[in-house]
């Protein structure tokens, strides 16, 4: 496995408390055994992902108040490595509800930051992406109420100017602002690239041209993923698609990130594309077979893998 780094970069963390209430229903007392606590936000994710796979990850991200040093603490305890921006306001936390069907109810905290903050946050993950083994930098999820207009193209165009090459899995204006920065790389779903780029996209082959429209853009690599159907990815003269095995879900929560995991650590350890889709979907989904987040283990990683294939696509 190489020594590379992913940097792994929650804007908006958060300590997110998963419940499994397999009777859950509006306005009905249910009892549980237990909650399950862990830092949450999806670079987080993403860093748990990297670490089970092998792979070595550092957490950045901005950190705040009693929870924020919770969170900090939490990472540091389970031994993984973080370098956090301390701001001014409390960390959020998000509840995920699953039920019997292996079906979610997400609610989630808002953020709120200075503009300040963020500009901070931009400093640190300069300083990191500017050592030779640290030049992968995974973006990851909203950004706080409160971040800059420009942001994160303001960060991208620095992270490329000093050789980094990013990877953004966002959506909304934050997704918009980046596709204009062109960064390295993008893992979105359907629906994210579809409102991004203002269009409908109900076919692979339609959902594959607008990978295209992007690549043409000159982002290197885009990646959609198609829920229980896999993802595809898109990239100069290449297009493929990884398919997993049909499963029965537990907590689908963190699938595309820990997808996004397995993607960056494959092409780490020097992997072609085609085969860091397909590393990167069976990571999402044996993820989807274990409540909590990144919280599965490697053995029935290697399992999914074996069961998990890649197809070259032609449109």
């Amino acid at each position: 496995m190489s020594n590379e780094t992913i940097v792994c970069v929650t804007p908006n963390a958060a300590l997110d408390r998963t419940l499994v209430v397999p009777d859950f229903a509006i306005g009905r007392i249910s009892r549980i055994d237990g909650a399950i606590a862990v830092p949450g936000g999806k670079g987080l994710n993403v860093m748990r992902a990297v670490e089970i796979l092998g792979g070595r990850a550092l957490a950045m991200g901005l950190l705040g108040g009693h929870t924020g040093a919770m969170v900090a603490a939490m990472v540091k305890d389970a031994g993984y490595r973080g370098a956090w921006t301390w701001f001014e306001g409390e960390t959020r936390t998000c509840t995920i509800i699953a039920n019997a069907d292996g079906n979610s109810t997400v609610i989630n905290e808002s953020g709120q930051i200075a503009e300040a903050d963020w500009l901070a946050l931009a400093d640190d993950i300069c300083r990191q992406a500017g050592r030779e083994e640290a030049r992968t930098v995974c973006l990851c999820g909203s950004l706080p109420v409160g971040a800059p207009d420009a942001a994160p193209a303001d960060f991208i165009e620095r992270a490329k100017a000093i050789g980094a090459r990013v990877w953004i899995d966002s959506s909304k204006r934050w997704l918009r602002n980046a596709i204009a920065a062109r960064p390295f790389a993008i893992k979105v779903n359907r629906d994210e690239i579809c409102e991004a780029l203002d269009v409908e996209a109900r076919t692979l082959a339609e959902v594959a041209a607008l990978a295209r429209r992007l690549i043409n853009t000159g982002i290197e690599i885009i990646v959609v993923t198609l829920g229980a159907e896999g993802a595809l990815l898109v990239a100069d003269n290449l297009a493929v698609k990884a398919t997993p095995p049909v499963i029965k879900p537990v907590d689908p929560i963190a699938s595309g990130d820990c997808l996004h995991a397995g993607l960056v650590t494959a092409l780490a350890d020097g992997a072609s594309l085609a085969e860091a889709l397909r590393r990167g979907v069976a990571a999402g989904t044996v993820n989807a077979l274990y409540a909590g987040g990144a919280q599965f283990p490697y053995r029935h990683y290697a399992e999914v893998l074996a069961r998990t294939t890649v197809d070259g696509l032609k449109f």
